[in-house]
């Protein structure tokens, strides 16, 4: 017989035991080949999170599964009958769960809940198999009496490695069919990523004993003041733990998300200087002030493609001036002021007598692609504007929360553009434009009006390039089956080739494209990937040529690998276009001369792509080496101006010294009085 607290450290025991035999045996199929190269490090972080979370996951159903053996009532329990009632129940589990799985096959366009419970049955089924080794090992180690502790460790770590050297075999085989793909590049040591690995498992336990120590205490309470005892109360003092780490989580986040959005706001030095074109938002004639740009409107300002280079890489003069206009998030307190004040900026500047005005929608720190306004102002000649708006301040997966923000001002923008071009006789075509986290603020700007929408709004173009899997409009295209989209006139292509081979009768009725690489994980990422499998990871025989075909769906463990090909999709090389992953700099000319129909040779073309390439790889280098105070702009300026110009620069002194003299007479004077 056993008092409450043995049964309660038995349970704990082969619980966390289970955990980690299921954990161990999953970890081969952590360096399956995935859409994007890993590092040693990234595949430590991958199976170190994932050993984490499948134990901690494991061990929880464990828990849940073994407080259904428990006899009713509340007095002693025997300790082997119940090991001997929770294999039963774990026997239960593993049919039940399979019988789930049946039950619920899997199928096209399924919906999240049926994927939900497939995968709990799968999850309860494989708990079960656990629990049944583990009990089993237990059993074993008991009757030869080297079980003195409960823990069975030999036995344990010998089923644990038979299965994972299985699951290992089996990924190898799957490797076969990856022949002929390119080769990965990358240099992820097993063993090396494995202790990393570990490290990050450590680090991962730790808190799992800190999350451990909250649910005892919240446990023990609640059996004190409520019948039941510690193993009835201790899925409830688990929900409390993770509610608290959530919490303190917060705490942390918001300071860290503050010193980013400063970050972003901040003047660079090596820009610190405002342009002279009356063309550009922050110049001395503009209604924007330099200062309420951020960095990504400074820089954007910066980039502007001159009539004279246009006529150098085109080979041909240019039109006009190309007009930019950007609107800060501290522009104006309230959409409304912002949309006001940038359509005012508009008509300054005349941008509605060019011929083409491009609506751009930034990523989520206010970053417009400076290779797709450059590309545009080649293509167009310079008889174009281009005009975009902040609505955040941080990075795209740390601005989720402001994709509602972005797409109602976006939708307002739209909208009081489109009141204010209504009684013109001429109007500039509109072309839409959004990246990332940009192109979903501007898609979801329409949800719920389909095509029409955009055809109502006047918007005679868009090109969306790597939408990240959230948008609702896109779901609601794509989908099919609406009387508010005319399918004529969208399509979804993966990359230049694609867009190349279609019919030239269906070039002729596009308009909006969405661009999106079939390696690009941050269109793939979703949190449905923790319990479903997704579309693009379907038979591998019908899978693009940059999808592995060897790489299985595997709840958790795929959620964390696109979690990972995300962040490494999203790394460029300056001044090194690729079309790839998140990169989409070397799509953007061919796709948008296609899309606006505009007259461009193959020489041109390369010459634009070899201009942009030497404008981001000069861009960079120049924000590089003047990022210092005594190598700003303004600092860089002045040396120019006295080395030009001794003149100019001792009047510029005087002026300034002037101003000095008569703050300190207004100073003195002030004392005085």
């Amino acid at each position: 017989m056993a008092g409450d607290d043995e049964l309660h450290r038995q349970m704990v025991r082969r619980a966390t035991e289970t955990g980690l035999l299921i954990a161990a045996a999953a970890m081969p199929e952590t360096f399956q080949r995935t859409l994007i190269p890993r590092s040693n490090v990234d595949q430590a972080i991958v199976s170190g999170l994932a050993f984490t979370m499948l134990q901690g996951l494991a061990s929880t159903v464990q828990e849940l599964l073994q407080s259904l053996a428990l006899p009713p009532g509340d007095g002693d329990v025997d300790v082997r009958d119940w090991h001997r009632r929770a294999l039963g129940v774990d026997v239960a589990a593993l049919a039940g769960g399979l019988a789930v799985t049946r039950l619920v096959p899997e199928h096209d366009d399924e919906r999240l809940a049926a994927a939900t419970v497939r995968t709990s049955g799968w999850v309860v089924a494989v708990t079960g198999l656990g629990g049944l080794l583990t009990g089993a090992a237990h059993e074993l180690g008991g009757r030869r009496g080297t079980d003195r502790d409960g823990s069975a460790r030999w036995e344990l770590l010998a089923t644990a490695a038979a299965v994972a050297a299985m699951r290992e075999f089996g990924r190898r085989r799957r490797e076969v069919l990856d022949e002929g793909m390119e080769d990965e590049g990358a240099d992820v040591q097993g063993l090396r990523a494995l202790a990393l690995g570990a490290g990050v498992g450590i680090g991962a336990t730790g808190l799992a004993r800190i999350e451990a120590a909250v649910t005892r205490a919240v446990t023990t309470t609640l059996a004190r003041l409520l019948p039941g005892g510690t193993a009835v109360w201790r899925p409830v003092g688990h929900l409390a733990s993770l509610g608290t780490f959530a919490a303190a989580g917060y705490a942390v986040a918001r300071p860290i998300y503050r010193s980013i959005e400063e970050s972003n706001t901040r003047f660079e030095t090596a820009l610190d200087v405002a342009p002279v074109r009356d063309e550009l938002s922050g110049s001395p004639a503009s209604l924007v002030h330099y200062d309420t740009m951020g960095k990504m409107g400074r820089r954007m300002v910066w980039t502007l493609r001159s009539p004279e280079e246009i006529e150098r890489v085109m080979g041909e003069p240019a039109e006009a001036v190309p007009i930019r206009v950007y609107g800060g998030l501290a522009l104006a307190d309230s959409i409304e002021e912002r949309v006001d004040l940038v359509l005012d900026e508009l008509e300054r500047t005349h941008a509605f007598d060019r011929a083409w005005l491009l609506l751009v929608s930034p990523t989520g720190t206010g970053y417009p692609n400076y290779a797709a306004l450059g590309a545009m102002e080649f293509l167009t000649r310079g008889d174009c504007a281009s005009v975009a708006m902040q609505y955040s301040a941080r990075p795209s997966p740390l601005s989720v929360d402001r994709v509602g923000h972005g797409r109602a001002q976006f939708r307002a923008l739209v909208d009081r553009l489109q009141a204010r071009l209504a009684d013109r006789a001429t109007r500039p075509r509109l072309v839409v434009f959004g990246e990332s986290l940009g192109a979903w603020t501007s898609q979801d700007a329409f949800l719920h009006r389909g095509t029409d929408g955009l055809v109502d709004a006047g918007i005679d173009h868009a090109l969306w390039i790597g939408t990240p899997f959230g948008s609702k409009w896109k779901d609601q295209v794509v989908g099919g089956g609406r009387d508010d989209v005319d399918d004529r006139l969208w399509r979804v292509v993966g990359s230049v080739e694609e867009w190349d081979a279609l019919d030239p009768d269906v070039h002729a009725h596009l308009r909006y494209v969405m661009l999106t690489h079939h390696d690009d994980a941050v269109a793939w990422f979703d949190e449905a990937l923790l319990v479903q499998r997704p579309a693009w990871l379907g038979p591998p025989e019908d899978r693009p040529a940059v999808v592995p075909k060897s790489q299985r769906w595997i709840p958790v463990t795929t959620f964390l690998q696109t979690l990972i090909d995300m962040k490494n999709a999203a790394q460029v090389v300056p001044g090194v276009f690729e079309s790839r992953g998140h990169d989409y700099r070397a799509d953007l000319a061919p796709v948008l001369a296609g899309l606006l129909d505009v007259p461009v040779t193959a020489a041109q073309q390369r010459a634009i792509r070899r201009a942009l390439e030497a404008e981001e790889a000069v861009r960079t280098r120049w924000i590089d080496e003047h990022g210092e105070v005594g190598a700003s702009m303004a600092t860089t300026v002045l040396r120019r101006i006295r080395e030009e110009s001794p003149e100019a620069f001792e009047a510029a002194l005087r002026s300034v010294r002037g101003d000095v003299d008569g703050w300190m007479a207004e100073w003195e004077a002030h004392g005085e009085g």
